[in-house]
């Protein structure tokens, strides 16, 4: 139950500090691919075809555009994350005959209204008194994806409310 999670920048970061060219290579081609993936795609959600890296589904919007590397893109990373624990699903998410990334198959949730027990993980329905505690989380979530960097709240805050929510619900 020790989870190490990375890699979800190690690559653009490689290329920053001078990275090997095959590295480099491999990064020109999957934001080619995306952003030609995002032009062509009918519906405002990204479509993700199946031979995407799944990576770039915790990767930043802004992370394609910006040379820079910022903490916002942790955030944003730690956001999918979060979304990920609190639907049961994978970064890719399966609608219809396309698949759509988790950030953007919530949001689309939120706006058509959906049900709460359409977006939740099932076995998290179970702990129905914990009702509040999951939207708060969820809402936390969010703010990690917003689209806009400045937005997206910095760690420890994020750390901060999910303390206290812990300690509320205990």
């Amino acid at each position: 139950m020790e989870p190490h999670i990375s890699d979800f920048g190690l690559g653009r970061l490689a290329n920053i500090a001078g990275g090997s060219p095959t590295l480099q290579s491999n990064r020109m081609a999957t934001e080619k691919s995306q952003e030609r993936q995002q032009k062509s795609a009918p519906t405002e959600a990204t479509v993700i075809s199946p031979s995407s890296n799944l990576g770039s589904c915790y990767q930043a919007p802004e992370a394609l555009k910006v040379v820079k590397p910022s903490q916002k893109w942790d955030v944003y990373s730690y956001g999918v994350i979060l979304l990920e624990m609190i639907t049961g699903r994978l970064p890719i998410v399966q609608v219809g005959s396309s698949e759509m990334d988790l950030v953007h198959w919530i949001q689309l949730c939120i706006d058509e209204k959906k049900p709460l027990l359409d977006v939740l993980d099932p076995n998290l329905m179970q702990d129905v008194d914990k009702e509040e505690e999951i939207i708060a989380v969820l809402k936390i979530a969010m703010a990690c994806v917003h689209s806009s960097p400045e937005r997206r709240p910095i760690m420890r805050h994020i750390s901060d409310a999910l303390d206290r929510l812990a300690t509320s619900s205990v």
